[in-house]
């Protein structure tokens, strides 16, 4: 047999571990000549291992996917800005795909100025083993029938650009042919450029463009791990950065698989857990998976190394379409070759354009001459090629033939920001004013910060004294200077930032309350009095209604939780049906993290105070910093776009003994003239 002819059949052959003496003698050439079409091959990338067992070399062909190889990949800007659409497990080929909704985010995207569009693995729904009580999830079944439909429908948008890595669905194509599916896609979609499989390194470069140096440059990691998906959102995301070496380190990282939405800052890297864009599957359900779905639209601004600022942009979906892969059509601004009909698909469209509905199943057997059983068959056909059309049970007991109405997309998909209802807000906690280690000048920026953006309301979710605790934690006393009600409350109604036209919302945590233990006063109720910028909620909870968004605002009790997700999902399951708010934010862990989940909309609110001397003790993280808002929704309160905008301070920006030299921010504003 000639060599050039058994290519093909040797590479299928070694699928399964050979011997060299077995695989030589069953193609009848010789071991030598066979170790080097081995070469050949291997130089041309396939993956093939050669190993010596049980005095015998051993070969397997393992692809030509590399899921271990350290993959890079350059993007040049042309600023230091970078606005990027990100999405991931999108599961095409999967009846539960949800091609309708991944349009309209590239057409939103598209709209607010994206060109480039991260895809963080799983484009496609895998293979699933016909033996599987999964199996008839999919509707398109093998690796050719996926990649062409991913090819064919995944969205085409003039000038815009998809980078995308594979996931472990995706890989089991590479694993059953041998072929990756992200080569074969990126081969025909010049639009669609392949980063690797697993993860890829993107380094974002802006150069000077008249001497090429470079100005900026950030690193972005984009994964797919594997693994069971923890119940915790945070913890696997936490637990990887905290195992990366210095060295690294990224400037940020993008997590697909978890099906989860989450942004957090930790350890020095922007982490963004990205949700999924498939309804949830059979396989979801008996997993127990609590499957988010929705998309970010990040606006990173970079520095000289690394990150100066993110503005994200969460666009949720609440509701799935059924059956969307039966209505939803390709979004497509490029003109595309003309799909050439095969014969078996020109009669199925014959055969569904004759069908009427209500005509029975004996009427059509007999007009066609064919047994009830091709008819069937006919009727899962036309199926498989996209026709809406099933058989049902009339009023007379007879099986007539139905139709279904292609949907349009529905209204929450096609709200666009012109038509929706802005809210901006700032959100603020834990000021602790009355310890020396308050940062009076900070909170003051931060009023002057959300003055500058047109925000005239500010939440503010407790802990704004630092209280009395010199009962049961004597220490305090020499790290207060301001002791007792009077003179804490009196500072605030003092001090306290005010800036004409905005109006601060507050609730009381645990450390006003000591001022109600103590004594029986109610140090926010004083505080409203006396000021007429300042409205006091409640102790611990309140609700805070805007624009008919119903935001919770929580000061919890108790320790840290080293996840940063356990508390607040935690805060929502406890939630009694009917009562869960748009929004949830809660104070008292002086942490900084987002998250979506159970469709509530959850932020941990960083405080504004240097670490205490008890959090040094505890070796708690201190986050300081707030939250500016900025909400798109509908006339029910239904958000649309939701963008939680860190603003965080490091440590250059805590100012030593900040309570001896800050002065009083009062800025007035000349009134309007309403004549």
């Amino acid at each position: 047999m000639a060599i050039e002819n058994i290519r093909e059949e040797l590479l299928e052959f070694i699928k399964k571990e050979r011997s060299l003496d077995e695989t030589s003698k069953h193609f009848e050439i010789s071991p030598n000549e066979l170790m080097g079409l081995i070469k050949q091959l291997t130089d041309e990338g396939f993956m093939i291992s050669t190993v010596i067992k049980d005095n015998d070399v051993q070969i397997m062909n393992k692809g030509t996917t590399d899921f271990t190889a350290d993959n890079h990949y350059t993007i040049e800007t042309d600023s230091n800005g970078f606005k990027v659409l990100v999405i991931s497990d999108t599961s095409l080929g999967s009846k539960y795909q949800q091609l309708s909704f991944l349009n309209e985010v590239y057409r939103k995207a598209y709209e607010e100025g994206v060109r480039n569009v991260i895809v963080c693995g799983d484009l496609s729904a895998g293979l699933i083993s016909p033996k599987s009580i999964y199996y008839n999830s999919l509707f398109k079944y093998d690796t050719q029938s996926q990649a062409e439909y991913i090819i064919n429908n995944f969205p085409r948008l003039e000038g815009m650009k998809t980078y995308f890595i594979t996931g472990e669905k995706d890989h089991t194509h590479d694993l059953k042919s041998s072929e990756s599916i992200g080569k074969m896609i990126s081969d025909k979609r010049k639009d669609m450029i392949y980063l690797g499989p697993n993860h890829c390194t993107i380094d974002l470069i802006h150069r000077d463009p008249e001497n090429a140096k470079i100005l900026e440059q950030a690193k972005i990691l984009v994964r797919h791990p594997k693994g069971k998906i923890a119940y915790t959102l945070s913890y696997k995301p936490q637990q990887y950065i905290s195992s990366i070496r210095s060295e690294d380190k990224v400037d940020m990282i993008l997590h697909g698989h978890y099906l989860q939405c989450e942004k957090m800052h930790f350890r020095g890297v922007d982490e963004i857990s990205v949700p999924g864009m498939t309804a949830t599957t059979p396989k979801m359900k008996d997993d127990g998976i609590n499957n988010t779905m929705g998309a970010w639209i990040l606006d990173i601004e970079m520095k000289k190394n690394g990150i100066e600022k993110v503005i994200p942009t969460f666009i949720p979906c609440y509701q799935t379409i059924k059956n969307d892969y039966l209505y939803a059509k390709p979004l497509s601004t490029i003109e595309k070759v003309p799909h050439v009909a095969t014969d078996t698909e020109k009669y199925i469209n014959r055969i569904y354009r004759f069908i009427r509905n209500g005509v029975t199943l004996d009427e059509f057997v007999k007009n066609m001459g064919i047994s009830y059983n091709e008819a069937n068959g006919l009727v899962e056909t036309m199926k498989l090629y996209g026709k809406p059309i099933e058989l049902v049970m009339n009023d007379n007991n007879q099986l007539v033939f139905k139709k279904k109405k292609v949907r349009k997309t529905p209204q929450y998909l096609a709200r666009d920001k012109d038509g929706l209802i802005e809210t901006n807000l700032c959100i603020i906690s834990d000021t602790h004013l009355g310890t020396k280690e308050q940062q009076l000048s900070l909170i003051n920026e931060v009023y002057k910060e959300a003055d500058r953006r047109g925000i005239d309301t500010i939440l503010h979710i407790g802990d704004v004294l630092d209280g009395d605790y010199t009962q049961v934690r004597k220490e305090q006393t020499y790290q207060l200077f301001l002791r007792g009600f009077d003179e804490q409350v009196g500072y605030v109604i003092d001090m306290y930032p005010h800036i004409d036209g905005i109006k601060t919302y507050f609730i009381q945590g645990s450390h006003d309350e000591t001022h109600l233990k103590n004594g029986g006063a109610t140090a926010g109720e004083w505080i409203d009095r006396c000021r007429d910028d300042m409205f006091y909620l409640g102790q611990d909870k309140a609700t805070f209604k805007i624009n008919n968004l119903k935001i919770l605002m929580d000061h919890p009790g108790g320790g840290n939780a080293k996840s940063y997700s356990y508390k607040p999902q935690q805060a929502i399951e406890g939630l009694n049906p009917g009562e869960k708010p748009n929004i949830l934010l809660q104070g008292h862990y002086h942490k900084s993290y987002y998250m979506f989940y159970r469709n509530v909309h959850s932020l941990l609110v960083p405080c504004l105070v240097n670490q205490s001397q008890f959090m040094k003790k505890m070796n708690l993280q201190n986050v300081v910093g707030c939250y500016f808002l900025k909400i798109y929704s509908d006339e029910k309160g239904n958000i649309h776009y939701f963008e939680p905008e860190e603003h965080l301070f490091s440590s250059k920006d805590i100012i030593e003994n900040d309570y001896q030299k800050c002065k009083k921010l009062d800025v007035k504003k000349p009134k309007k003239d309403t004549k």
